[in-house]
């Protein structure tokens, strides 16, 4: 039976694994199945498209088909190679004895995706087998205006559009066959690449398509023969083929023990760390999955592989938020990959917006993304994670070169203070809630603070006390407003935006509600005067952003308050607030992680230590920890891997064996 070939809208779908090496980023599926590839950085463009391979076994008496290995006609296992981003997806066929090896990587210093295949034969008699590929590309997420060719020089699939080349070759045995065409039209060679007969057509034009085949010959029972299959990228033809011509003067094991010395290498660079103690096995895999979901070029880091971009499901996640960004680079300085964090916030001081703030979120490239609001805690994230990096590297060229970044910041926050001694409304860490919000409130007050310590190092001692004075008059409007006599808690916030059912509903019970009007006086805007919900979030005013000491009682009363409302009795884990209904709301990852950093300074080691593991035992089979564990039965329920979750288990594990600098 012949698979048809379709365009169609992806669905949202979590990668099992990636691959990559900071400018391309491939998410892979448990059969091995790559089925995005980014490049030339990690959120944008995204090129496939297929990239599907699989062997055809020669009959005496009839007709083989090949057998794709995407298809449910292989049995499949996976593993990383030990604390590398290498990937091997072992196949073993389900109707004959052939098992193959697919072991996939990016060469981490060039472009070159690489897939080393090792075929092994299995059985008691010799078996024929031919190698095929079949590939097509959507560039640059476009399947117009491209084209596909075989160049003869050297046997390769380029692939085109404007300024993007894609090209393919297999090294390692003779080329049988080739044949280029259109995706679902008559000439697409999937079809005759199943039934192992290409044709030979040597180009095409739009939604262009190609395959290749190669012979691999005799196989005897117990021998093993490999091929290597190299896709590079560029910005023209002549330099993809100086990559293949590249990639091919040397074997692919070669290759591979290159790239595994490289994250071997690059994993002990870290100059801190955890001390008397073995790392984790999720600690590398940590580390190695937040490399590569940091751009290269840039220093922006991304929230997660981008796995919904037709927001079917999600507004996307393959974008750079400052605040992520900015836990992502506390964990790096932390771990010791204090270079790593430095590149965000030169990121950060170079895309900040001239009145001193920041977009909800960016391209890697500084490009401003979509958004639906503003979000102050991230102009106050910033400067504590400037803060924080200078403390712990003592780096005088990083204040000197973020130092204008630092002022217009600080100001930005300093002039946006209401009445009652709180930021501005904007929306919320979740950006759910449009308010005044508790934790935004915590994280403008650090910034403020942070912007103070640094400018006393400046020797600026004006701006200094005026930021000080700043950070605490929000301190004290947080432990006036925000705090709840009648719950004995902080509330999520004071002055939430609501729809006008929520504001009468509120006025009829008694409650503090107001009218105004958007910044255009043309509509009515309704406010209630107290969003009294629990919000995991509210545990930010004891780390990192220490509003309050961790034993105050008021502190102590609201975690209770967190734990008791907000735990969840089936499976465990901490959802984020009560009534979330965000992906029918599951408990998440980055809370739980955040409670237990909590327990670790209240020196309640042994929850905090249960709270750690409860999180790992959401990752996957590769240890990639998601955003969301299902709420029903436990494991990975969306967005994985979640940079913002690894990075609070590197601070969490830090903080459970006292290496944390943040808590000292």
């Amino acid at each position: 039976m012949v698979e048809k070939i379709s365009h169609f809208v992806p669905q949202p779908e979590m990668p099992e694994a990636i691959i990559g090496n900071s400018k391309m980023l491939a998410s892979v599926r448990k059969n091995g199945e790559i089925y995005r590839l980014f490049w030339p950085r990690i959120d944008y463009g995204q090129h496939l498209g297929h990239f599907w391979a699989g062997i055809r076994v020669a009959i005496p008496q009839g007709q083989s088909f090949t057998k794709w290995f995407h298809l449910d006609e292989w049995e499949s296992s996976q593993r990383y190679l030990d604390n590398t981003n290498i990937l091997e997806t072992t196949l073993t066929s389900l109707s004959n004895p052939l098992k193959a090896t697919q072991t996939d990587y990016v060469l981490p210093l060039k472009d070159v995706l690489t897939r080393h295949y090792k075929l092994e034969n299995t059985g008691n008699k010799s078996e024929k087998v031919s190698f095929f590929l079949y590939c097509n590309f959507e560039i640059e997420e476009s399947v117009l205006y491209d084209g596909v060719y075989l160049d003869f020089s050297n046997h390769s699939l380029v692939f085109f559009r404007r300024n993007v080349y894609l090209a393919v070759v297999g090294c390692g045995h003779p080329l049988t066959g080739y044949q280029c065409g259109r995706r679902g039209a008559s000439t697409d060679p999937y079809q005759e690449a199943t039934r192992g007969a290409l044709w030979g057509n040597r180009d095409s034009i739009r939604q262009g398509a190609g395959s290749l085949a190669w012979d691999i010959g005799e196989i005897a029972p117990g021998e093993s023969k490999t091929l290597t299959l190299y896709l590079a990228t560029g910005r023209e033809g002549e330099e993809v083929q100086a990559l293949l011509a590249d990639a091919a003067s040397r074997a692919g094991d070669e290759w591979l023990e290159d790239t595994r010395r490289y994250w071997h290498d690059w994993l002990q660079s870290g100059t801190r760390p955890p001390g008397g103690c073995s790392r984790h096995p999720a600690y590398n895999r940590s580390l190695l999955a937040m490399k590569l979901m940091t751009c290269e070029e840039t220093g922006a880091s991304i929230a997660a592989p981008e796995f919904d971009p037709s927001y079917l499901a999600c507004g996307g996640y393959g974008y750079c938020w400052p605040r992520d960004a900015v836990y992502v680079a506390a964990a790096l300085d932390e771990a010791g990959y204090t270079k790593l964090a430095a590149g965000f916030y030169g990121f950060a001081a170079k895309v900040q917006a001239r009145d001193g703030g920041w977009k909800q979120r960016y391209f890697t490239d500084g490009m401003a993304a979509s958004f639906w609001g503003k979000q102050i805690d991230q102009v106050g994230t910033v400067l504590w994670g400037y803060r924080h990096h200078y403390f712990l590297t003592g780096n005088k060229g990083f204040l000197e070169r973020t130092w204008p970044s630092l002022v217009s910041a600080a100001n930005h926050l300093a002039g946006r203070l209401e009445d009652n001694g709180l930021p501005s409304p904007s929306f919320d860490p979740w950006e759910d809630e449009y308010a005044q919000g508790t934790y935004s409130a915590a994280a403008v007050f650090a910034g403020l603070k942070a912007a103070a310590e640094l400018a006393l190092v400046k020797g600026e001692k004006e701006v200094s006390q005026k930021w000080l004075a700043a950070s605490k008059t929000v301190q004290e409007g947080i432990l006036k407003h925000q705090w709840s006599d009648r719950h004995n808690r902080f509330m999520r916030g004071v002055n939430r935006r609501v729809y006008r059912d929520t504001h009468d509903s509120a006025l009829g019970r008694g409650g503090k509600a107001f009218t105004g009007t958007d910044p255009s006086g043309l509509y009515q805007t309704h406010f209630i005067g107290e969003d009294e919900r629990v919000d995991a979030a509210l545990l930010g005013l004891a780390f990192p952003f220490a509003v309050l000491d961790p034993l105050d009682e008021r502190m102590q009363a609201t975690v209770r308050a967190i734990e008791e409302r907000l735990w969840n009795r089936r499976t465990g884990g901490l959802h984020r607030y009560e009534g979330d209904g965000y992906r029918e709301g599951n408990p998440w990852l980055i809370t739980t992680f955040w409670l237990s950093i909590y327990h670790c300074l209240a020196g309640n080691r042994q929850r905090a230590h249960d709270l750690c593991k409860w999180c790992l035992n959401q990752a996957n089979q590769h240890l990639l920890l998601p955003e969301q564990a299902d709420k029903n039965l436990g494991g990975p329920a969306w967005a994985m891997p979640l940079n913002w979750s690894h990075a609070m288990f590197l601070l969490t594990h830090l903080a459970l064996h006292g290496r944390l600098s943040i808590l000292k």
